[in-house]
């Protein structure tokens, strides 16, 4: 059996009771992965033994995704120990329903695979330079009379976790074949710069036992990546490769039990900023500036303070038992000294460090109220209200609108007049008052913020009338009253499992997947519209497990 790749073990509880897997278990582990499977076999002797049944769910062609720039250095990071400085220069995957995942199925332009090429050759110099990095992956000196066996201790780990899959025994030969041990460096560099240029690294190959158009369910490694570019956007840790070494991710209580644990590791910053900071719009807040004088509260360490204050509540659901509609109820807020002056607290909090503060019924309430999110739905000279309704519809009830006309432009700013005033005008307007009629309405709720989220109590020498209705028909005073009719609207969480759906899955959802969404959707309701429990729904559902070969082009 080839020795195991390297992979330092899985868990303390794991490893404990790996004496007592059975040898039937360990023959389904894969050669490269011999001596996980020791660890991993006593996770649940019954998923190792269990297959899935036969495939009945119809799903759509598979897409072959491409690490996008941010699943790329996450990925660099956590199996070489490094920093992928150039995927800064990496060109911007446009989202694709508010998901750049989704749009990360389309090929490599030419200057992305340049890219690529330069990223690999700087990675492996900064692994092969750093000393905690080497360390990691040099872990033998080669004997001169006797090289191989080193030799194989240092790449075939090296190619497991960055390909997330053992390799072949002829993909190992040919990388071995590279290195000469006397010039040891220079060879690990080119072995480097081969595995991360190779598909196996830059996209997530999945295998087709079968013919083309046939549907199969993932292999356990798949199933492994899926998961933990789902969570973390980064690649699968060592418990995970041990899982699928096994056959035990195929257990559906498995699949829950890794979420959970998943959810609790530092690396589930991957699924904060890569799911909610689209869905949210917080990361887009590096591409807001403000006017110094206009708005001398802004700037970047404000900007930072902001993105991270709606990292941290949106990570508070991160943990079984709380309901989401408190996404949008709380009172509380995430405030450090830079945020502190936007919220107009007393100097004598003293507040250096991010403190959870209760900030009572007045004035916020949730996410509507984030000086973040208030800041990237508005120009840069003034609230807009038309863009915080287009947010409420699109974001959390998935009502979508046309986008605006090309002609449409924002709004000029008259010293003499309130935003529901100059929006009246605007509505007067044939060719934009179709949308602004139901958007308006909605986004006049937020006019007691603006444009970097401060509170005010008027514009322009006139208090600020904060009322407005729902296209259905509710009315609201402010945007507490809003909040508190989207978090018990059906439609939120029927919208928050189809944006998870999709940013899980990758791809658009079509006709075959909506009997998963609803019963995802009357899980995730079930539950008391528990994150936790929608995220394992997804997990544990057909379309994320099963995957249907492409038929010839």
């Amino acid at each position: 059996m080839r020795p195991a790749p390297g992979l330092r073990p899985a868990s303390a509880r794991l490893g404990a009771l790996a004496t007592i897997a059975g040898a039937a278990c360990l023959r389904r582990a894969r050669a490269g992965f011999g001596a996980l499977a020791m660890i991993a076999g006593a996770a649940d002797l019954f998923a190792c033994a269990q297959e899935p049944g036969p495939v009945a769910s119809p799903v759509p062609e598979a897409m072959v995704h491409r690490l996008t720039a941010f699943e790329y250095a996450n990925t660099v990071r956590d199996v070489l120990g490094v920093e992928a400085a150039l995927t800064r220069e990496f060109p911007a995957d446009p989202p694709a329903l508010g998901f750049d995942a989704v749009a990360a199925s389309q090929p490599p332009s030419s200057l992305l695979v340049q890219l690529f090429q330069h990223s690999a050759e700087s990675i492996a110099d900064a692994t092969l330079r750093s000393g905690p990095a080497r360390a990691a992956l040099v872990v033998c000196e080669p004997d001169p009379a006797e090289p191989a066996p080193c030799l194989r201790a240092i790449v075939e780990p090296l190619l497991g976790r960055a390909w997330r899959r053992p390799p072949t025994d002829a993909e190992l030969d040919r990388y071995l074949a590279l290195v000469d041990p006397a010039e040891l460096d220079a060879g690990l560099r080119l072995v480097l710069e081969a595995a991360l240029l190779s598909p196996h690294f830059t996209f997530r190959w999945e295998r087709d036992p079968g013919g083309p158009g046939e549907s199969h369910w993932l292999d356990d490694y798949a199933l492994a990546a899926r998961l933990s570019y789902f969570l973390w956007s980064s690649a699968p840790d060592d418990e995970l490769l041990a899982l699928a070494a096994v056959g035990a991710l195929q257990h559906a209580p498995t699949l829950a039990e890794q979420v959970e644990r998943m959810l609790a590791d530092p690396r589930s910053a991957g699924f904060v900023d890569g799911f909610a900071g689209q869905w949210l719009y917080f990361r887009g807040l590096d591409d807001i500036f403000r006017d110094a004088h206009r708005y001398p509260r802004y700037d970047d360490a404000v900007r930072e303070s902001m993105r991270e204050a709606m990292r941290r509540r949106f990570r508070e659901f991160l943990v079984p038992g709380r309901d989401l509609r408190d996404l949008l109820l709380d009172t509380h807020a995430h405030v450090d000294a830079e945020l502190a002056a936007l919220y107009y607290l007393p100097e004598e909090l003293a507040i250096d460090t991010f403190t959870r503060i209760d900030l009572g019924p007045h004035k916020r309430r949730g996410l509507l109220t984030e000086p973040g999110l208030m800041t990237v739905l508005a120009y840069p000279f003034a609230s807009s209200p038309t863009r915080r309704g287009r947010f409420v519809l699109e974001q959390l009830l998935c009502s979508p609108l046309p986008p605006p006309p090309p002609e449409a432009a924002a709004q000029a700013e008259s010293e003499a007049s309130t935003a529901r005033e100059r929006l009246e005008q605007h509505r007067a307007d044939p060719a934009c008052a179709g949308c602004h009629a139901i958007l308006d309405p909605i986004g006049l709720a937020f006019e007691h913020f603006d444009a970097v989220g401060a509170w005010r109590g008027s514009e322009h020498g006139e208090l600020i009338d904060a009322a407005g209705e729902l296209p259905t028909g509710e009315r609201f005073a402010d945007v507490r009253e809003l909040a508190a009719i989207v978090a018990d609207d059906p439609r939120f969480p029927r919208c928050v499992a189809t944006k998870v759906l999709t940013y899980a899955l990758g791809r658009p959802l079509v006709a075959e997947d909506e009997p998963v969404l609803e019963d995802i959707y009357k899980k995730f309701v079930a539950s008391g519209r528990d994150l936790v429990a929608l995220l394992v729904a997804v997990v544990q559902s057909d379309p994320f497990r099963i995957r249907r070969a492409q038929e010839p082009a």
